[in-house]
Formats: structure tokens, C-alpha cells, sequence
């Protein structure tokens, strides 16, 4: 299991040490980095994330009313140097309450907390290994092979699915984000804030662009290392 998080603190010192100490944890992997919370708001809109560690004591939103604005957060680990907010870190659900400095022994007991809960919620889900996605499609409930997949455009608060032997694309009310968390990495690959790519229907690529049959998706500058370490 590989943790997908995000770092945020208005220190940036204190945000390369806690990513330092990350590295040398295999099970975790270091999306972004941010400074300010209102940042970490939009990022969440559109990229997948398994654990958030935050400071609480920031300018402009504190790390407590950055969890509460989120509609869908995920697991949260407060970083911080105050103990008096600690009750209300907990009253938000947080897996942990780290206080600086962060001995690496404290980190490592915390993110066996969120092993443990991820594998919880996996389970909880009931998704078993199969090899299809169920979803609403014009009021009725379409089931869709990963195979038949090309690829997934977001459209803000809808997706069209894009799939083999089919001329106009399938609409589904979701965002990227979500879609991104229903396919498997396995089979699936995020190259741009707008676009998901079936691994197996890639037929070409630059560092610009990603060729699906006949159509060509732009890659994002963001995901072009990923792309390249793909192939």
C-alpha cells in the first residue's frame, strides 16, 4: 500500500524536514507541498490524496478550519507545536497529533495508524479484485469494463468516459478526483488535471503529448515524470 499525502505548513523549513523524515518510509510517497491553506483547497478539488498533514497555526486559515472547509478530507495528521489544540484536532476525526519537533519513531507509529485505517476502509467498501466499474449513467446504473475504457475527461462536476467501440462518450455526474480513486492504478494513469488514460491503450507519447488511437491528450507538466517512468 502506498500512502498518497500532501505537507502543509506556512514553514517551509519545517515542510522539508517532515518530507525528509518521509522519504525514508517506503509506504508513503509526497505528492505536494504547500504554504498556504487556501492552495491545498483547490488541489484536493482535483487530485486523489490518501493523508493531509497540516499545521494548525497558520495565517490567514488555521489548519483545524482548513479540515472543516473540505467536503470529502482525507485522513488528517495535525503537526503542530501547541498542545492545546489537541481536543479539537481529534473532535475532527485526525488519525494523529504530532508535536514539533517530529521524532521520526512518532511519525512511524502514525503511519501505521493510517495503514491500518485505509485497509479498514478498503474492506469496509466491499471492493472486491474484479475487473469492471459500476456507475450512474443517464438514471440507471451502467456496468463498464476497465478494458472497454479509453479514457476519462473531468468536466468539473461530471465526466465523460470515452470507451472502445463507441462513438460518443458515456456522462457521469462525479469529478476526476473521484473517478481517480474508483480505477485502479493498476490499469489507470492521471496525465493532466482534465484527463485519465487506460495504460493499455496508449499507443504513443512526448513530453507534451499522450496518443489514445486517433486522438492525442495533452500531458501536464506535473505528471510528465510519472508518464516517463511508465515506459
Amino acid at each position: 500500500m502506498k500512502i498518497k499525502c500532501i505537507l502543509v505548513d506556512d514553514e517551509p523549513f519545517a515542510l522539508d524536514i517532515l518530507e525528509d523524515d518521509l522519504k525514508s518510509f517506503d509506504t508513503v510517497e509526497v505528492l505536494a507541498k504547500f504554504n498556504d491553506a487556501e492552495e491545498v483547497i483547490e488541489y484536493l478539488k482535483s487530485n486523489a490524496v490518501d493523508l493531509m498533514f497540516t499545521d494548525i497555526q497558520m495565517p490567514g486559515l488555521l489548519g483545524t478550519q482548513l479540515v472543516r472547509s473540505l467536503e470529502n478530507p482525507p485522513l488528517i495528521i495535525f503537526t503542530t507545536a501547541y498542545h492545546q489544540f489537541a481536543v479539537e484536532g481529534f473532535e475532527l476525526n485526525a488519525i494523529d497529533y504530532l508535536m514539533k519537533p517530529i521524532r521520526k519513531e512518532r511519525l512511524g507509529e502514525a503511519l501505521k495508524k493510517v495503514v491500518n485505517q485505509l485497509s479498514l476502509t478498503q474492506k469496509a467498501s466491499g471492493e472486491p479484485d474484479h475487473n469492471f466499474i459500476i456507475l450512474n449513467v443517464e438514471y440507471k446504473k451502467v456496468k463498464l469494463l476497465f478494458d472497454e475504457i479509453r479514457y476519462v475527461e473531468g468536466l468539473k462536476d461530471y465526466v465523460k468516459i470515452y470507451l472502445e467501440n463507441r462513438a460518443h462518450p458515456l456522462l457521469t455526474r462525479s469529478n476526476l478526483r473521484g473517478m481517480e480513486n474508483k480505477l485502479p492504478e493498476e490499469f489507470f494513469i492521471r496525465i493532466h488535471n482534465s484527463f485519465i488514460v487506460n495504460k493499455s491503450k496508449i499507443e504513443g507519447f512526448n513530453q507534451t503529448k499522450i496518443a489514445v488511437g486517433n486522438t492525442e491528450l495533452p500531458v501536464g507538466k506535473a505528471y510528465t515524470a510519472k508518464i516517463k517512468e511508465l515506459f
